[in-house]
């Protein structure tokens, strides 16, 4: 059975790459947290941007080949150094930055 979406079916469309980057981008925002999830989205869609058209600005030549493979070492890396050290991910993290903001002229 296949769904029609637009002339391709549903196989074509949906990837296991795409399944993965999804599973990636839920561990690298935080587990359990919805804003977690919107910022592992804008990572994951974000770091390929950055990198394509980020480094050649600064003078560092990267081919858009290269620039892929190297999202996905990072990507890699990333998420199971947060599984490690910080299970809830970049969500954990700005709420940590959010309160140290918060009380930032007086800590104490």
């Amino acid at each position: 059975m296949f769904i029609y979406l637009g002339g391709a079916e549903a196989g074509t469309e949906f990837s296991i790459r795409l399944s993965f980057l999804i599973l990636f981008a839920v561990i690298i925002g935080g587990l359990g947290s919805t804003i977690g999830s919107f910022f592992g989205a804008a990572f994951i869609v974000g770091l390929p941007t950055v990198l394509k058209f980020g480094l050649p600005t600064i003078g560092i030549p990267i081919t858009g080949a290269m620039a892929e493979k190297i999202v996905l070492m990072i990507i890699g890396a990333l998420t199971i150094f947060l599984l490690i050290v910080e299970p809830h991910g970049l969500a954990r993290l700005w709420q940590i930055a959010k309160q140290k903001l918060r009380v930032w002229p007086f800590p104490y």
